[in-house]
C-alpha cells in the first residue's frame, strides 16, 4: 500500500465501521445513536483525504488546515444538532475514532514497507 492510498483505505474502513455502528445501535433500539456515531466516522474520515490533497495545494498546508478543520467541526456540530443534542457526543467520538483509524492504517502501511 502506498502513502496515497492510505486515506482511501481509511475512508473505506470508516464507512464499514459506520454501517456496523448503525446496525449495532439499531439492534439495541438506539438508532439515533448509531446514526450519530456513523456520521462522525464519515465526517472524520474525510479529513485524511482532505489533508492529502492539501499537501498538493499551492495555497499551503497550514492555511488549508485551518479551513479543513473548521469545516469538519461545523459539519460535526451541524449533524449533532440535526440528529439531537442527546447523542451529540457520539458524533464527536466518531470523528475522533476516524482519526484513530487513519493513524492505524498509516502505521500498518509504514510497517509493511
Amino acid at each position: 500500500m502506498n502513502s496515497k492510498s492510505v486515506p482511501t483505505v481509511a475512508v473505506g474502513a470508516c464507512l464499514v465501521l459506520a454501517v456496523a455502528a448503525v446496525v449495532a445501535f439499531a439492534l439495541t433500539g438506539q438508532l439515533r445513536g448509531g446514526f450519530a456515531l456513523g456520521a462522525g466516522l464519515v465526517i472524520g474520515s474525510v479529513n485524511g483525504v482532505a489533508a492529502s490533497r492539501a499537501l498538493q495545494s499551492p495555497i499551503g498546508f497550514q492555511a488549508t488546515s485551518i479551513f479543513r478543520l473548521a469545516l469538519m467541526t461545523v459539519a460535526a456540530i451541524g449533524v449533532a444538532l440535526l440528529i439531537g443534542l442527546q447523542v451529540a457526543w457520539l458524533v464527536l467520538i466518531g470523528v475522533a475514532a476516524a482519526q484513530l483509524v487513519l493513524v492505524a492504517v498509516a502505521a500498518r502501511s509504514l510497517l509493511r514497507r
